[in-house]
């Protein structure tokens, strides 16, 4: 009979422990990270653009653009960026300008920022004020397509430079 007792007491033993397993593979994460379906135009990004000014003369623009964004909240970004562009018209290459600017825009779609722009720089060695605005559109998981308007002016003055432009970002996130 002792013999009887200790089989069964084992038996229990086993049973109990097993089930003691089986419920701790039940427990999950409290909490599953979240993720946003909204493209990440957070962090560090470089690019090119091409496009036209207006002065009272036509020229066309080719520059460069290195920035950095940081998120508000889920659906606003704000950031910094800086632009280099080179004019050029007929007869070759005609002026340039460099402009640090602050940027805070929010998002139209998952894929889609609208975005105003607001700075100063340099425009042929003139200090200027540069505001503006612009569409970022994502296209894959790094990179963006945008348009950006701009209106440059000596201070002091109403702007007389009227410059848009397309570019393309390679964003470093």
């Amino acid at each position: 009979m002792k013999l009887a007792h200790t089989l069964l007491a084992g038996a229990a033993l086993a049973v109990l422990t097993a089930s003691a397993a089986s419920a701790a593979d039940l427990l999950t994460p409290v909490d599953p990270i979240y993720e946003s379906p909204l493209f990440d135009f957070e962090g560090l990004y470089i690019g090119a653009t091409g496009g036209g000014a207006f002065t009272g003369t036509g020229y066309g623009t080719l520059g460069v653009v290195v920035g950095a964004n940081f998120a508000v909240t889920d659906g606003i970004i704000a950031g910094v960026e800086f632009q280099g562009d080179t004019y050029w018209n007929g007869g070759g290459y005609a002026a340039y300008d460099a402009l640090a600017l602050g940027r805070i825009g929010g998002f139209v779609s998952e894929n889609a920022m609208l975005y105003g722009d607001l700075g100063a720089g340099v425009l042929n060695g003139t200090p200027v004020y540069a505001f503006g605005g612009g569409v970022e559109l994502a296209m894959t998981e790094q990179l963006s397509v945008r348009g950006d308007l701009q209106g440059l002016g000596a201070f002091g003055a109403t702007p007389s430079v009227a410059k848009a432009t397309v570019g393309l970002l390679w964003h470093l996130n």
